[in-house]
């Protein structure tokens, strides 16, 4: 019987009695038919001991997310511009402190399909009203919009962050809207003033015409993308990263179908394999998802990046990376299955709530709100990692929690599950998934 099964066991029976770990007693585990049968299986004798067991690896999981590591390479990797951040911002934040760490962030695909028609109307409404202001004229003078100023598309997430920071909302669109434009001359390829004017004009008709949910136009999922692509920019930028560390791959499977095309080797694989050589992470992160379907963009995500790392493990030599696995709005894990618990204070809650509400103006929102939450999937996010709170509150005792000497445990009030793996574990689990998006 593995390590967690059993504590899956102990835990479940913990919280269904609402008891702590350690207060368990043999007439509970006689009360529970699975909890009976592991202390059967494991040999123990004395429930006490098993119970001892189950609440050391709590503590060394709480513990492992309570401290950061340093002169480490993190390649955080998403399937949408928002996973990271609801996955698991708090160690993200958490490790950032550390000048010694180097960070880069990816999405792997463009998550055109994310923004509205509305949304992009309103941007358009923002810019036809820039690009007649004086400002755009001086800047337009000193080639700021050309795409080979590579310093102007920090320039307009520095402004839109000033917009935050001054809490003007003028000031933030001015931020888009100068975006919005540099991502017009791109996609056109157009840099007369007057043609992009009336593109602009053409564009939103197209959206106010166009019905919710119908496939885009390849160009227009290029815009929508850049999009949701500049909101990650300022997301980052938040915590002081600049363009330079923010990553787009747009992988190709990702088409905007109700069907997408399974990863293949050169457009998908290879460009992740291209970052993990150019990065060289000691950390690779991936959404990890139970169950794995067809059609799911995670899932053919998780398959393109273990693709990857198979390739950069046998060109590079390096077994040593560690993957860790991360969920948020969608799945959550069991407290069993993780190896890191990260503590989350009422601070980092209102630091998540911000950078979502101001980075991802497009998910106000949310064109797939989920089932459980009707408004911010920070707000969800949140509530999740509350819940975990109250497991290990229940599972450890609140005296554990409130008497702690660390200010760090004492201010928790949420959790953030994280499960570490070496690359062999990563394969085996990946290939899990695979047969069974296969068998179904």
């Amino acid at each position: 019987m593995s390590t967690e099964q059993k504590e899956k066991a102990v835990i479940d029976l913990a919280l269904h009695k609402r008891k702590r770990v350690c207060d368990l007693t043999k007439d509970d585990f006689l009360s529970s038919k699975l909890a009976h049968e592991v202390l059967k299986k494991t040999g123990i004798k004395r429930v006490s001991d098993l119970c001892k067991e189950v609440e050391q690896n709590l503590l060394n999981k709480i513990n492992k997310g309570s401290n950061a590591l340093t002169n480490t390479r993190f390649l955080h990797t998403e399937p949408h511009h928002d996973d990271l951040m609801l996955g698991y911002l708090p160690f993200i934040v958490r490790h950032t402190r550390d000048p010694q760490n180097y960070h880069h962030f990816v999405c792997l695909t463009s998550g055109f399909t994310a923004v509205t028609n509305k949304f992009m109307r309103e941007k358009l409404g923002w810019l036809s009203s820039y690009i007649n202001t004086p400002e755009f004229e001086a800047l337009n003078e000193q080639d700021y919009f050309l795409p080979e100023n590579l310093n102007g598309r920090d320039r307009d997430v520095w402004q839109y962050l000033d917009g935050v920071a001054a809490n003007s909302a003028s000031m933030k669109h001015n931020g888009i809207a100068r975006r919005l434009l540099r991502d017009l001359i791109v996609v056109f390829d157009e840099r007369n003033f007057q043609n992009l004017k009336d593109r602009i004009i053409e564009l939103d008709s197209y959206f106010e015409k166009q019905y919710p949910g119908k496939k885009d136009l390849e160009y227009i999922q290029r815009l929508k993308g850049m999009s949701r692509e500049y909101e990650a920019e300022c997301l980052w930028g938040y915590f002081g990263f600049t363009c330079e560390s923010v990553q787009h791959l747009r992988l190709g499977f990702y088409k905007g179908d109700i069907f997408t095309e399974d990863p293949t080797l050169d457009r998908d694989v290879r460009p992740v394999l291209d970052l993990l050589k150019e990065v060289k992470p000691d950390i690779v992160s991936v959404a990890l998802d139970p169950e794995a379907s067809g059609p799911d963009t995670h899932y053919k995500v998780l398959q393109s990046i273990t693709e990857a790392l198979k390739l950069y493990e046998k060109e590079s030599g390096r077994s040593d990376i560690k993957v860790w696995g991360y969920r948020n709005v969608w799945f959550r894990f069991h407290p069993s299955e993780v190896d890191i618990a990260i503590p989350v204070s009422l601070n980092m809650f209102s630091i998540m709530e911000s950078s979502f509400i101001n980075g991802f103006v497009s998910q106000k929102d949310a064109s797939f709100p989920s089932y459980e939450h009707d408004g911010p999937f920070s707000e969800l996010a949140q509530k999740i990692q509350v819940e975990q709170f109250q497991q290990l509150k229940t599972l450890l005792g609140r005296e554990w929690f409130y008497e702690h000497q660390s200010p760090l445990i004492h201010a928790t009030r949420g959790f953030v599950y994280l499960k570490e793996m070496n690359l062999q574990e990563f394969y085996k689990l990946s290939r899990e998934l695979k047969q069974a998006a296969e068998n179904r």
